[in-house]
């Protein structure tokens, strides 16, 4: 119960998420324009890299080793105060670095200063705390109230091209507001322990492992913007940008429940109940497939139409280039479960780093032959081919660990009952006026659909839910 109770805590703000930008964006790419997003885009990748080297992998590393300790309150806070000064010295140093780069690179330098407050936010960044302890609850709830004071500025503050420093400046300052708000709650749960007795330095190493394939996997996700704007220019970053948002969100509800299950899986692991790890990991593998099949194809199906209507017509190469990316949905599902529900929990760290460090490898290659060969459109195909890569490899060296065919089981009845929605959906939104009414019951209409024809198919998955809610207990 526990793991589902984060599991939705988790999910009501990744639907605040998904709700907020739904709000915003259309305002603001209207108000700042592609010239504006490109900006924002590639100053924001620049300062992630710096951000990237100064984390140091502590966020990931941090989760896991308090996960592990868990039941040991005098372990776990030596564990968070020495892993907490490690983060804010690692962090500082990096800074230090941005601002050397700042003195070279002239160009966008109130921008880039905008920026920067989101790697100051990263040095109090505690949250791997509270997700090691499993509490989902305090991170959701501060989260929420950020993201909502940030929509309301947003739309208060930002009225015109030129307000680009100040849209900058309010993302990045309620990141460091946010990340401030989760401190309070320290006192009762962790113990004051001497500075003498503290051994900072031992995370070190354990933490770089980490910080292999997480600046592996952010530096693939990156470099597409920054690849874009050397290579086509700054609109083209802004372009590929808002489609890697709109991805992002219909990612939503399968990368909510591997931040969930990380923390759970490494406690089973450390309590050697690696049954119920295999357990949870198959189960939590149907539910991401039939889950990131429907999104994948019923996106394809409304993404053109809708991006002209939504961000309007100047952004219409962003609605195709969505479309070429759908297919990554599913396969960030399965390498996400894959390599952090089981990968990591278990400790097999090098595996993990070897599939993200072959697809930072491939996606450099890819982005600069892809986008010579299509310019902006090539970004998106690259993006494609390194996720097959991440995937592939991954599943090549769980084979004889897991059981695949079980993993795998009735993927082509989802598959079956995503492309016909797919197909339907696609038909009568081709006939429909653009509006939200209409959008929306597309949206209905394409998840009754798959829903409809996987019972009939007989997924396991969808009659197990069927089963529970026809015998679920009344309450008195």
């Amino acid at each position: 119960m526990k793991v589902i109770r984060n599991y939705f805590y988790n999910m009501s703000y990744q639907l605040l998420v998904l709700i907020a930008p739904l709000i915003t964006v259309p305002y603001v790419a209207r108000v700042i324009g592609p010239v504006g997003a490109g900006i924002n885009a590639y100053t924001n990748s620049i300062v992630a890299y710096f951000y990237l080297v100064g984390s140091l992998g502590i966020t990931l590393y941090g989760n896991r080793e308090i996960a592990f300790h868990r039941d040991n309150l005098e372990e776990r806070s030596r564990i968070f105060w020495e892993v907490e000064l490690l983060q804010i010295i690692t962090i500082f140093a990096a800074y230090l670095a941005f601002l050397v780069f700042l003195h070279f690179d002239h160009h966008y330098r109130l921008f880039f200063l905008m920026q920067s407050l989101s790697l100051i936010a990263g040095a109090i960044d505690i949250s791997w705390y509270f997700m090691g302890l499993e509490d989902f609850k305090k991170t959701t709830l501060r989260n929420s109230v950020v993201r909502i004071i940030t929509i309301i500025m947003i739309f208060t503050f930002i009225h015109q091209p030129s307000d680009l420093w100040l849209y900058i400046m309010i993302l990045s300052a309620s990141s460091l507001v946010g990340n401030a708000m989760l401190w309070p709650y320290l006192p009762k749960l962790v113990k004051k322990v001497p500075f003498s007795s503290l051994h900072i330095w031992r995370h070190v190493g354990p933490s770089f492992i980490l910080f292999i394939p997480t600046i592996s996997m952010q530096l693939y996700i990156m470099v597409n913007k920054t690849m874009l704007k050397a290579m086509v220019s700054v609109q083209a970053a802004g372009y590929m940008d808002y489609s890697d948002k709109f991805i992002n969100m219909a990612m939503v509800a399968v990368t909510s429940l591997s931040v969930v299950l990380l923390p759970h899986i490494a406690n089973l692991f450390a309590n050697n109940k690696l049954e119920a790890v295999h357990r949870s990991l198959y189960r939590s593998f149907q539910f991401v497939t039939a889950l990131a099949i429907p999104l994948m194809f019923g996106m394809s199906a409304i993404a053109p139409k809708f991006i002209v209507w939504f961000l309007s017509p100047k952004f219409t190469t962003t609605g195709i280039l969505l479309i070429i990316q759908t297919p990554i949905i599913l396969l960030i599902a399965w390498n996400n479960t894959i390599g952090r529900q089981y990968l990591l929990p278990v400790k097999r760290v090098r595996d993990y780093t070897l599939s993200v460090s072959i697809g930072a490898g491939v996606n450099i290659i890819a982005n600069y032959i892809c986008i010579k060969l299509f310019s902006v459109y090539g970004a998106a195909v690259a993006t494609v081919i390194t996720e097959i890569f991440v995937t592939g490899y991954q599943i090549i060296v769980v084979r004889k660990n897991l059981d695949l065919k079980q993993m795998f089981h009735d993927l082509w009845k989802f598959f079956v009952a995503g492309g016909i929605m797919g197909i339907i959906v696609w038909q009568v939104a081709s006939h429909l006026p653009s509006h939200l009414i209409w959008f929306l019951i597309e949206i209905a209409l394409g998840a009754l659909i798959y829903v409809v024809v996987a019972l009939l198919l007989k997924t396991d998955i969808f009659l197990e839910a069927l089963g529970y809610l026809k015998h679920k207990p009344k309450k008195n």
